[in-house]
């Protein structure tokens, strides 16, 4: 009989050791109870801007989340998710992002997040300059 309490125990313990299922987060599926969580360093090579792309060019969504997966983790930061979008952004090709929000995630238990916060965008690659 105390066996077939202890599984259910054990998974349970398990599980909480597991990092978010959140794409594109600041919290891996591998983090220890014991490895602190670190700010996101933000890439310098993408740039938000408030207008749209040139005309014609390829567009991409992107995103980034912040997630509190521990009861002792810090709070989700808006600067991890929109550091995290731009490497999204980066890692597809483009510089630049442009219709950036900023938001809590509403699902953010489902992902295994005490809470979250999610930054999301429209990343496009920046034309060349005009060459006289």
């Amino acid at each position: 009989m105390k066996s077939k309490l202890l599984v259910p125990f054990v998974a349970a313990l398990a599980l909480a050791g597991c990092g978010t299922t959140a794409q594109n987060s600041d919290v891996s599926l591998t983090r220890t109870w014991v490895e602190p969580k670190k700010d996101v360093r933000d890439t310098v090579a993408v740039a938000i801007v408030d207008t749209g792309p040139p005309l014609g060019a390829a567009t991409a969504r992107v995103s980034g989340h912040s997630c509190k997966n521990k009861l002792w983790d810090p709070d989700p930061s808006p600067e991890n998710a929109t550091a995290l979008m731009k490497q999204d952004a980066a890692a597809k090709g483009f510089d630049t992002v442009h219709s950036v929000q900023v938001v809590p995630d509403p699902g953010a238990i489902v992902k295994n997040c005490w809470s979250a916060v999610i930054a999301t965008g429209i990343a496009f690659k920046r034309a060349p300059p005009a060459t006289p």
